[in-house]
Formats: C-alpha cells, sequence, structure tokens
C-alpha cells in the first residue's frame, strides 16, 4: 500500500512497483509505479531517488511487521499513517 499526497491531504491508494536489475556487468536499474499493474509508467530519472526511497519506506514497514508477527504479537499491515 502507498500513499499518495494529493492537495495537502494523506490519500491511502494501492502502489505498485516493478523493478528490474540487470546483470552486474550492465548498471542499470529500471523501475515502473502506478496504481495496477495495467497503468504502470516508468518512472523518470529525475524521480527514481524519491521512489527507491517510499519503496524502501515500505519495505521496512513490512519487515517490522513481519518481525512483530513472528515473535507473537499483533500486527495490521494495512494500519493507518
Amino acid at each position: 500500500m502507498g500513499n499518495q499526497h494529493q492537495g495537502g491531504c494523506m490519500k491511502n491508494t494501492t502502489q505498485v512497483y516493478v523493478l528490474t536489475l540487470n546483470a552486474p556487468s550492465r548498471k542499470t536499474v529500471r523501475l515502473w509505479t502506478g496504481a495496477s499493474i495495467h497503468s504502470l509508467r516508468h518512472c523518470s530519472s529525475k524521480k527514481i531517488d524519491r521512489t527507491l526511497a517510499e519503496m524502501q519506506q515500505h519495505v521496512d514497514d513490512l519487515q517490522r511487521a513481519i518481525t512483530v508477527l513472528a515473535t507473537g504479537g499483533s500486527y495490521s499491515i494495512n494500519r493507518s499513517r
């Protein structure tokens, strides 16, 4: 789940990320984002840093949720921010 900023308020929306990494001999990263797998758009080089940081935040949130669940706690991945 990604958060989109629109008009001064945060709105929870689904965000799909597709990241491709080429062979080590060709250091190329390509990133597509969109509201669904059918509406993916290539991420420009100007936006890739911000988008990768956003992706990393979602991965970190998911890892925390899994850690809490693995230790017997309760946690909602779809919580409000």
